[in-house]
């Protein structure tokens, strides 16, 4: 059965940014309720000229920081700075933290004297749809110039995030949270948000990586296969054999597949960490070589990205098996790319990335390798992820990469975070966020066959 052709008949207003990918896969798996397709904020099809070129502008800024490492003497100092301007305050002590702050102020002054994301909010006065947001310009211009006129939802991307993404009088605003994790929501009533405009949904996740949302038929089929391969000496089978049987249906000897591995490497939006991937291709050389290791490499919708793979092979004499036991993930075409790299998720054991958005595909039972973090917000999602002991620290230099790694996978390691992000990490978010849209329900659930 093809879940994602199971097309709720109620539409709703769904708008995203294109600030990296993270937004835009936010709001990927909620396009069958979007009317006729997502919106873009700041998008040349979806903005007026001076919308536009603010936009452009913040991009320009966004990328230029998030890659500011990689510049000699000025780089550390550059990225401090977008540092300071995410900066998330500690947990601790518990305290008010409601008080707008200056980032907010501008984003205000912006919305109502320079019209950012006010064209999008033009876009959507055509229909009474509830909208829903996957970046927090939109909802809070929405908010500002429709305060009550429409169902306003707003879903957060991370873990942990700044209080830019609250209107300044959160209890007179009429924006409602999707909170992908406890954090968040705990979170969000610090910044003065009511518990009544907070729903507990998780993130929204492919529904063609999960299923139907009361069997969970391909999430489970995908985790058993995955938990096989990765206990190639029944490290974890001898302690949690019976638990999987019980909530997946299956055992050992039900396998019936290749015990290959299959490890999938996500360079980031921005393009960050690219040189990583040359870094992993020539650890892993001698078993691409001899077929113990497929490969996936994510450059997203970056043509220079997919350039430098493609360099990478050459250079390490391994474009032979290019489309065989290396694979690249890239379209120009956003959503292509996404519909590329769920399905590659099927057969993932490992993914590598940034603890970007991706760090909530943990609960698909996959576990995540953490490369280094970009902004505070990313080191965060790298603390939820230790948290519930899904994320997997590298345990030597990338160049031994295909040493420590499958020592991982030999020792249980990399099953047991598998079977833990598909425990403790919520994964109906997007049926969940469908339900609450057009029926006003939203039941967290505490199986982690309900979450």
């Amino acid at each position: 059965m093809n879940y994602n052709n199971d097309k709720p008949s109620k539409k709703a207003w769904v708008i995203s940014a294109h600030m990296g990918l993270g937004h835009l896969r936010a709001a990927y798996p909620l396009k069958d309720i979007a009317d006729n397709r997502i919106l873009i904020d700041g998008s040349k099809e979806d903005s007026e000229p001076q919308d536009y070129k603010i936009w452009n502008l913040m991009r320009a800024a966004y990328y230029f920081m998030s890659r500011a490492k990689e510049i000699p003497l000025i780089g550390d100092y550059i990225y401090k700075l977008l540092c300071l301007v995410q900066e998330i305050p500690s947990y601790y002590p518990k305290r008010d933290l409601s008080k707008p702050i200056f980032p907010l102020k501008f984003l205000v002054y912006l919305i109502k004297n320079r019209g950012l994301s006010n064209s999008v909010v033009k876009l959507i006065g055509k229909k009474a749809f509830p909208v829903i947001s996957t970046f927090y310009s939109s909802a809070i211009a929405l908010d500002i110039l429709q305060s009550k006129k429409k169902e306003n939802f707003l879903l957060i991307c991370d873990s942990d995030f700044n209080r830019i993404w609250v209107p300044e009088e959160p209890k007179e605003s009429n924006v409602k949270y999707f909170a992908p994790c406890t954090r968040v929501k705990r979170r969000l009533l610090s910044y003065g948000v009511p518990e009544g405009n907070i729903f507990l949904t998780g993130f929204p996740l492919p529904k063609e990586n999960i299923g139907s949302e009361e069997g969970l038929e391909i999430l489970k089929e995908d985790l058993f296969n995955r938990l096989i391969r990765l206990d190639p000496d029944n490290y974890f089978f001898n302690i949690h054999g019976k638990t999987v049987e019980y909530y997946l249906g299956k055992k050992q000897e039900d396998f019936i597949g290749e015990k290959y591995f299959d490890l999938t490497f996500a360079v980031g939006g921005s393009g960050v960490q690219v040189g990583t991937a040359k870094r992993i291709l020539k650890s892993f050389k001698d078993k691409i070589v001899a077929q113990k290791v497929r490969i996936n490499l994510s450059a997203g919708i970056r043509e220079d990205v997919y350039r430098c793979f493609i360099d990478f092979l050459y250079s390490l004499n391994l474009k032979d098996y290019m489309n065989k036991n290396v694979r690249i993930i890239y379209s120009p075409d956003p959503y292509e790319y996404f519909d590329m790299f769920n399905k590659a998720l099927r057969t993932t054991d490992v993914l590598w990335t940034k603890p970007s958005e991706l760090v909530f595909y943990c609960a698909l039972g996959i576990p995540i390798l953490m490369a280094p973090s970009v902004g505070t917000h990313e080191a965060l999602n790298k603390r939820w992820l230790q948290d519930i002991h899904t994320g997997i620290k590298p345990a030597g230099s990338v160049d031994h990469s295909s040493e420590w790694l499958f020592d991982l996978r030999k020792s249980g390691i990399l099953a047991e975070a598998a079977w833990d992000g598909f425990l403790k990490a919520r994964k109906l978010g997007t049926y969940k966020i469908e339900h609450l849209v057009f029926d006003g329900t939203c039941n967290a659930g505490n199986s982690p066959l309900q979450r």
